[in-house]
């Protein structure tokens, strides 16, 4: 493999979902070069590219869905995930309950619930004049933790894929949310890739932390008035 076609799938791999000019800025090459080696490396089959939000996004093939990609683009905005997170821990909460909560503008709310209502994040209701938001389907999933989960099919699929490149891969280390490879080159050093799946964690309110304090603050009046 090319060296600067490696080390565009490298930075590709340990950052999924980076958009063209991010990857420009971060490797300093030619944009016309780049985008050259881009295309190469999605017709061998290693990478796929996305267009969404009006930029073309580049991940590793076969990580997860298209539509999870999609998903985890929007959550590095931290105000959509924050909004994400109100809505999973809020179900059926409103705009302006939103807005509130987090010192946006409606506008703002707005905005960013559209997106998040796009990717399935969210499912907006409406009855009548009144407009509710709940978690939508891919939301669910992300709520189960289901797409952290880095697939046997997909760590198959790079392994077979670099072979072909007369590398050696060897996973060192693994979890739910991590993979990272060890590659041989012959010809030059070896290649480490740190594949991260899920950077972005669900923030779930603690449930019944009322009840808790209720019966703290019973417990604290007991003793108090033995």
């Amino acid at each position: 493999m090319h060296p600067l076609r490696r080390e565009i799938y490298q930075l590709v791999c340990e950052t999924p979902g980076a958009y063209f000019y991010e990857i420009v800025s971060e490797l300093a090459k030619p944009q016309g070069t780049l985008s050259w080696h881009l295309r190469m490396l999605e017709k061998d089959g290693l990478i796929k590219s996305t267009k969404f939000g009006g930029k073309r996004l580049y991940f590793p093939k076969m990580l997860r869905s298209e539509s999870a990609e999609k998903a985890y683009v929007i959550l590095k905005n931290e105000t959509a995930a924050g909004i994400f997170d109100y809505v999973v821990n809020n179900p059926g909460c409103y705009q302006t309950e939103i807005a509130e909560a987090m010192d946006v503008h409606h506008d703002t709310v707005r905005h960013h619930v559209s997106r998040l209502a796009q990717a399935e994040l969210v499912e907006v209701i409406r009855d009548g004049r009144t407009v509710k938001y709940y978690p939508g389907e891919l939301g669910e999933e992300i709520i189960k933790g289901s797409l952290n989960v880095l697939t046997e099919r997909y760590i198959q699929f790079l392994v077979e894929k670099l072979k072909e490149g007369c590398m050696s891969p060897e996973i060192i280390e693994r979890d739910l949310h991590s993979i990272a490879l060890r590659i041989e080159c012959p010809a030059s050093e070896d290649i480490f890739l740190n594949i991260q799946l899920g950077p972005w964690e669900l923030q779930k309110e603690p449930e019944n932390d009322e009840e808790e304090e209720d019966e703290n603050w019973e417990s604290e009046s007991n003793e108090e008035t033995e």
